[in-house]
């Protein structure tokens, strides 16, 4: 793909008090904090659960979009997301992987995808969520100082 067709999303994320830190994306402000169990002061998620957040929301939008083309009408679509991390790693205590190591995504509810079209339903999907699609690979992280 020709780098003028690409599309580049922008987040501006400052360091408050402790662990507290806040993103800026557009007209939106979000505070991430980690819980007080993990040195935080609990003032709002912590990045692991926005990045889960993250993925439940392009699932939805991105089902959204899907149903729309199947010419059907995706109704009560609801998700539960969870994900396991070893906090060791993050805190630097154990050589462990410091990300998730499984995510399961749980359908509570779905209404207006028929039966028959629910496998195809999914698998476009699956295909299309950018964010599924970015933790399914290895990706560079480049870091300029």
């Amino acid at each position: 793909m020709a780098r003028s067709e690409m599309a580049t999303f922008e987040v501006e994320v400052e360091k408050k008090e402790g662990m507290e830190c806040e993103a800026k994306m557009r007209d939106f402000d979000l505070t991430m904090d980690e819980p007080k169990k993990l040195g935080g002061t609990n003032k709002g998620p912590n990045p692991v659960e926005v990045l889960l957040s993250s993925l439940g929301g392009c699932l939805s939008i991105v089902g959204e979009a899907v149903s729309n083309e199947m010419d059907l009408k995706l109704e009560d679509f609801e998700l539960d997301i969870e994900g396991d991390l070893d906090p060791r790693g993050f805190m630097g205590t154990a050589d462990v992987p410091a990300g998730l190591q499984e995510i399961r995504v749980k359908v509570n509810k779905i209404n207006g995808i028929p039966e028959e079209k629910m496998d195809e339903f999914f698998e476009k999907i699956q295909k299309r969520c950018p964010i599924e699609d970015t933790l399914g690979r290895k990706i560079e992280v480049q870091i300029e100082k």
